[in-house]
């Protein structure tokens, strides 16, 4: 087929569907149209928005990951020194104690020894 064949036969469809197919479903469909045109032109600046596209949150998410994956090793050996500071702590802790109770039983036995002399 040469392009004017083409072109008459398109031209003779168009005709065709212009004369059975009422005004009201080619406005319709026109209408349609336009709707879904909104719809994917909507859909497009959601995903591809510079500054709070899906696409944009998505790289976002992904780099804060990223940085939480390599600060990983440094938080976990900071809580095994956090750990071991509570431990001595808690043994300070103890030592203080036994420290304080001798020197308070030191100081009522030197009383008790000065009142019975």
């Amino acid at each position: 087929m040469t392009q004017k064949e083409v072109l008459d036969s398109l031209l003779a469809e168009i005709k065709h569907i212009k004369t059975h197919m009422p005004n009201g479903e080619l406005k319709l469909m026109q209408r349609d149209m336009e709707v879904l045109k909104e719809d994917v032109s909507d859909l497009k600046y959601t995903l591809l928005n510079p500054e709070s596209g899906v696409i944009v949150n998505t790289n976002k998410n992904t780099e804060f990951r990223h940085d939480m994956q390599a600060g990983q090793k440094e938080f976990n050996s900071q809580m095994l020194e956090l750990e071991e500071i509570k431990r001595w702590k808690a043994g300070v802790n103890k030592a203080l104690w036994i420290i304080f109770g001798s020197i308070a039983a030191i100081v009522i036995r030197v009383l008790m020894m000065h009142k019975g002399a």
